[in-house]
């Protein structure tokens, strides 16, 4: 783990500064102190410190000592965790990932302000518990015995993160238990149906690693996963998807199953609206499944899906759309890539090429490597920031980070968020690791920063 310097955050009353030599005097200025946090607001004690553009807890080493997952052959990516050694000038911190609330907390908000949760947010999240979970059970568990009890929390870049507590529960139960509640925030029956097939797995954990691959692309052939946005602010005076009704938002997928069955079984019969909704749920399939294989029947998916969504769009005219439905996938992920098969596709007449789709844009790995190279072109040229890849307001990239982007081979996917994602530069000889996050932002990918990390 590499080690950091800070400074210690400010005395509540203003004091003058310490001299160097005094203990707990700043040695770098490494972090920007924030303020002192407390549990309940924070798993654990600490200070809440600024470094760049990132917000993290640091937590003096005694106090964190069990209160943190540790042991892992790779740092897990949804438990509490540190980041970094930090030394003070009398003694050691850990920095841990900042968490902002408790994901039941988020919930419940959520709930309270008329704001369920999209279908992307529902992916994310119970895909999320379901790697912390298989990331518990793959640490150091005696044979007969369970990862450490705790709670879930949500991180400041709007992922689910699972920290230790002693009055806490079992990382699967708890998991479960907030599923169960996600659940109610939509009504689409193809997510529904994957989602329970996920509290299934959970409850056998120590078998999750065998039947986590398929459920993840199972969620993400139904949306593509999106960060947890957060539960503070004013409640709104109506649903978040009623925002745009008659807009672009109408368009960009066909509507929900559930909602069209509904409205057809009030002028038919239930085997009828039954048949209808099972007709949606294939071309939603199909749309989806052709976008991530593009090629010559993408036209015919994509005709077939416009038919529907004028169709239904008709029908559900009177009716709101629900939470999840009205944010369907729109652009593919690196885990949702099979090819769709003939009888997948709807019958349409041949279309004139389309117009470039997420399709055919570039993915996050293949983003993250160019701009890798880039960046190094950049700090080659003496200009570190390199603004024509980076997000606005960034901050220059540092030597180390650089020349360890130069001598990186390539990079490695560490977590899609659909238009956020993370991943890893590893130097080829002198060992050490980067961390890349990128941002898309109108279809463009950005380096939103970059930051030197322990290597696995």
């Amino acid at each position: 783990m590499r080690l950091r310097h800070r400074p210690e955050p400010a005395a509540e009353e203003p004091a003058d500064p310490a001299p160097v030599s005094a203990p707990g005097a700043p040695l770098t200025d490494a972090y920007r102190p924030i303020r002192r946090v407390t549990p309940p607001e924070s798993p654990l004690p600490g200070v809440l410190a600024a470094e760049g553009e990132r917000r993290v807890l640091l937590v003096d080493a005694a106090v964190a000592a069990g209160g943190v997952f540790g042991g892992h052959a790779d740092r897990p990516q949804h438990l509490l965790a540190p980041l970094e050694l930090v030394r003070r000038s009398d003694g050691h911190d850990l920095e841990l990932p900042w968490c902002r609330e408790p994901l039941g907390r988020l919930l419940d908000a959520r709930t309270a302000q008329g704001r369920p949760l999209a279908g992307g947010e529902l992916v994310t999240l119970v895909v999320s518990l379901l790697r912390g979970t298989r990331e518990a059970w793959d640490g150091p568990v005696p044979p007969d015995g369970a990862p450490a009890a705790g709670r879930w929390w949500v991180d400041d870049e709007g992922r689910p993160l699972f920290a230790p507590a002693d009055d806490g529960g079992q990382v699967a139960s708890e998991a479960d238990a907030l599923i169960e509640r996600a659940m109610g925030h939509t009504r689409e029956r193809v997510l529904l149906r994957v989602i329970g097939e996920a509290r299934e797995a959970l409850q056998r954990p120590r078998r999750l690693h065998r039947v986590i691959d398929g459920l993840e692309d199972a969620l993400f052939e139904a949306f593509a996963p999106r960060a947890l946005e957060r539960g503070t602010g004013q409640p709104t005076v109506r649903p978040v998807l009623d925002e745009d009704p008659l807009g672009t938002d109408a368009f960009r997928s066909p509507p929900s199953s559930g909602a069209v069955r509904d409205v057809v079984e009030r002028f038919t019969d239930t085997a009828f609206a039954e048949a209808v909704g099972e007709g949606v749920d294939r071309a939603r399939t199909a749309v989806r499944r052709a976008l991530t294989s593009g090629g010559r029947r993408l036209p015919l998916a994509v005709g077939g899906a416009a038919a529907l969504a004028v169709i239904a769009g008709g029908l559900l005219l009177p009716t709101d759309p629900d939470p999840a439905d009205a944010r369907a996938v729109s652009r593919p992920t690196p885990s949702a890539s099979r090819a769709a098969t003939p009888s997948d596709l709807p019958e349409a007449s041949p279309a004139p090429s389309p117009r470039p789709t997420p399709a055919t844009a570039e993915g996050a790995h293949a983003a993250g490597d160019r701009l890798r190279l880039a960046a190094v072109e950049c700090g080659a040229h003496g200009d570190p920031l390199c603004a024509a890849i980076r997000e606005e307001g960034a901050e220059p990239l540092g030597p180390e980070v650089l020349d360890v982007m130069a001598e990186a081979a390539g990079v490695e996917l560490l977590d899609d968020y659909g238009d956020v994602a993370v991943l890893r530069a590893d130097a080829v000889s002198s060992g050490g690791s980067a961390l890349l996050q990128l941002v898309r932002l109108d279809g463009r990918w950005l380096l939103r920063g970059a930051q030197l990390t322990p290597r696995p």
